[in-house]
């Protein structure tokens, strides 16, 4: 374990084979746990959760699977902690680092988060910032491998290469760490997006260059049906993210082309699907018609599906 990132900020600047086995590693937990339920192997072991942002499923489902693998957590109240103002980044991560084996922070700032990291002696997971959500990057991946089952020789996939992603929409903190996901992974990632609604210059940078390295591909494209047309899963979020309600109307306006309907699924492959992060704001990004559908997939971490659901 030495050799492994100690925290989790970011997908991109992870090595790929690490980001792989995760995707990989939380496959193999999920079957084991269908088949042998609980276990002990976080037995003893406790989590900080630093949400400064509303949760419901990031939140949730790390309490539950720590508590079914026989970890705890505590929770630590934004407003009583007021991390970086009553009490340094510096002095909290240290005091921390003393009690808890993991701490698990939603902040709005990439760099509030990165700064827990350089001082704390205990692993940092980034559980969304303004810039990042590497863990819902992770369930998508894990989903994937899901949806892929098994090979016509009976094994199961151990990849995601050639797999294409169609994100439509901003290309916000969701859409930053998928292109890392796909980058790493040999996955063909298309962004559909109004003009200044694109990626960082620096993100896409480094995610062409794994790209390059594994065999996947990165493009931005204005169309969003020219996005969809060989797709194999369409993926969306809200057009407007927690921060930036003071934008809401002029972004409602700019992206009121890019709603996943019934007409935008018509220019996809039949077999292709759809997801969203969540929550979501049906009649906006995605119509209910598409969510109620068949081709619409969850994939909230720790969420139990059988394959033929998939």
């Amino acid at each position: 374990m030495s050799s492994h990132p100690k925290h989790l900020l970011n997908l991109v600047d992870l090595p790929s084979a690490y980001v792989e086995a995760l995707v990989r590693d939380a496959r193999r937990v999920r079957a084991e746990f269908r088949e042998k339920g609980p276990s002990n192997a976080l037995k003893g072991r406790t989590a900080a959760l630093f949400f400064e942002k509303p949760s419901l499923r990031t939140r949730v489902t790390f309490e539950v699977a720590m508590t079914q693998t026989g970890g705890s957590t505590v929770i630590l109240d934004p407003q009583s902690i007021s991390l970086g103002k009553r009490e340094s980044v510096h002095d909290a991560a240290k005091s921390l680092s003393r009690w808890v084996d993991c701490i698990v922070a939603r902040t709005f700032s990439q760099g509030l988060v990165e700064e827990l990291a350089h001082y704390a002696t205990v692993p940092v997971i980034n559980a969304l910032t303004d810039e990042e959500h590497p863990c819902q990057a992770l369930a998508f991946g894990e989903m994937l491998l899901e949806r892929l089952g098994k090979r016509e020789d009976g094994t199961l996939h151990d990849g995601l290469h050639g797999t294409r992603a169609a994100f439509i929409g901003d290309g916000n903190n969701v859409a930053n760490s998928l292109a890392a996901l796909a980058g790493h992974c040999g996955m063909h990632f298309t962004l559909a997006c109004p003009e200044g609604f694109e990626q960082p210059a620096g993100l896409i940078e480094k995610v062409e260059a794994l790209c390059r390295a594994s065999g996947g591909s990165y493009r931005q494209v204005r169309d969003p049906r020219e996005a969809v047309r060989d797709a194999d899963v369409i993926y969306t979020d809200v057009w407007v993210s927690m921060g930036e309600e003071g934008q809401a109307a002029e972004k409602t306006a700019r992206f009121a082309g890019y709603q996943v309907n019934a007409g935008l699924l018509a220019a996809a492959p039949a077999d292709c699907v759809v997801t969203h992060c969540l929550p979501a704001h049906p009649g906006e990004e995605i119509t209910q018609e598409v969510m109620d559908s068949p081709r619409y997939r969850r994939e909230d971490i720790g969420r139990e599906m059988r394959n033929d659901e998939l």
